[in-house]
């Protein structure tokens, strides 16, 4: 069974139902998200009925005008094969009309979903389709070359429109020649559209040339699937010879559809490494749990993804979590468990900036990818500076944070005074750089502070 815990409020002519009415209007609500009734069905097409939902749990507080329901239910495997859209359909029943308005009396509101389990059966099934032409984390690493403490570096291409494909050449080829190994076409950006796809590619093979270290240029391929998979193929056919075939595809409405078509279709050396960004997370959230729509990308091959929640600090224009010691140990022990599981690479991304990359790296370490933006692209000496600033600063940390576990230390000592300047110097439009020290999250001053990454081992 799959297992959904969930939470609503339920009322009753204005007032909380009494629990035997709650009872009822729930295991309606659950028996019609498979039976597809507003009643019992009669005894002559009761044996009908192989595949039935089944209510786990549920408990409720009383409030004034409503109760508080939470509960959680099964849902049959048999539903959701997953080489034939289970997850898709999953999704599409939970986001859709699996929660009523009324049922029996009581009216719902507020409906949360706060988790899905899959069976093991399902997620190995799953697997075995999708992943098994899909990439570790140990895969990523060798394929770009990356030394055990040196983490891979992406940017995410600004602006994401208007660019024509002249000036997204020469800053993906500037960028990636200061040191970055990826520059990808961001979210939502089809700028393929804008050019022949021959000359798309011949800049993927000018990419996968840039400097000593290695680099590939990730077109984004969100494309229609009856198209998908013939530029796919051809992209990673030209551009494997000479390094990564790296292609992005947007976690959107056609993310999971798009991923495994490619996954079940290009294998061995034609499977591209595929990096993703979740854009429904947020907004699926309440309907299919936090974590749900990127594991369900993860399971359908997404080899390098933003699992949501990187580490915050203060002062940030666009916070995604709290900047406190909680919320740094918990982003720390997320990206800890998808290190550990090997798949996919998670990032840290949504809009970090070069006076933080020491901190996450002492936090998270070199098996994460560092997915930047306007880190690069506002610098007010342009792209490339931007790029040069968060490869010195990023080289630094590592510098340091070798120095620190050496010596037995718990944490870096600060980046270079030199450095330092360099960093709050460069004045962004309207963001300062504030540098955050390790010591702001690992020091004594730090009550129940988390374990840089080499501390935890």
């Amino acid at each position: 069974m799959i297992t959904v815990s969930a939470s609503a409020h339920l009322s009753y002519n204005n007032g909380p139902p009494s629990e035997d009415a709650i009872e009822a209007s729930i295991k309606q609500c659950i028996s019609d998200a498979v039976e597809g009734s507003f009643d019992e069905y009669p005894a002559r097409l009761k044996h009908m009925l192989r595949l039935q939902a089944r209510r786990i749990s549920d408990e409720s507080k009383r409030m004034s005008d409503h109760s508080e329901v939470r509960f959680s239910f099964g849902l049959p495997t048999e539903l959701f094969p997953v080489h034939m859209g289970g997850l898709q359909l999953l999704v599409n029943l939970l986001a859709g009309d699996m929660f009523p308005t009324e049922a029996l009396g009581c009216r719902w509101s507020n409906v949360h979903v706060h988790s899905v389990e899959l069976p093991e059966d399902l997620r190995l099934a799953a697997m075995g389709s999708f992943r098994n032409n899909a990439h570790t984390l140990d895969d990523i690493r060798g394929a770009f070359r990356l030394l055990d403490d040196r983490p891979l570096m992406a940017f995410s291409l600004k602006p994401r429109v208007g660019p024509t494909f002249d000036e997204t050449r020469r800053i993906a080829l500037d960028v990636l020649e200061a040191g970055f190994n990826i520059v990808e076409l961001d979210a939502r950006n089809l700028a393929l559209r804008s050019a022949p796809l021959d000359r798309w590619i011949q800049l993927g093979k000018e990419a996968a040339r840039v400097g000593n270290h290695v680099t590939a240029f990730a077109p984004n391929l969100s494309i229609p699937a009856p198209q998908l998979h013939d530029v796919v193929a051809r992209w990673t056919a030209e551009i494997a010879p000479l390094g990564p075939p790296v292609v992005k595809i947007d976690g959107g409405l056609d993310g999971l559809s798009s991923l495994q078509a490619v996954r079940l279709r290009l294998s061995g050396t034609a499977s591209p490494f595929i990096t993703t960004y979740p854009i429904l997370r947020n907004q699926l959230g309440s309907a299919i749990g936090d974590s749900t729509w990127v594991d369900f990308l993860s399971l359908s091959g997404a080899d390098i993804v933003y699992p949501g929640g990187r580490p915050t600090f203060p002062n940030e224009r666009r916070p995604v979590w709290g900047a406190h010691v909680q919320g740094w140990s918990r982003a720390a022990r997320v990206y800890d468990d998808i290190i550990k599981r090997q798949w996919p690479m998670p990032t840290i991304a949504g809009g970090v900036h070069p006076g933080q990359l020491q901190a996450l790296y002492e936090l998270v370490g070199p098996k994460v990818a560092y997915f930047l933006g306007g880190a690069v692209a506002l610098h007010p000496e342009g792209p490339v500076e931007g790029a040069r600033l968060c490869v010195e600063v990023l080289e630094s940390a590592i510098r340091l944070a070798r120095e620190a576990s050496a010596s037995g230390d718990d944490f870096a000592d600060d980046l270079p005074t030199r450095l330092l300047r360099k960093v709050e110097q460069t004045r962004y439009p309207k963001t300062v750089l504030n540098y955050f020290s390790p010591a702001n999250i690992f020091g004594a001053g730090v009550t129940a502070p988390p374990l840089t990454f080499y501390r935890r081992g």
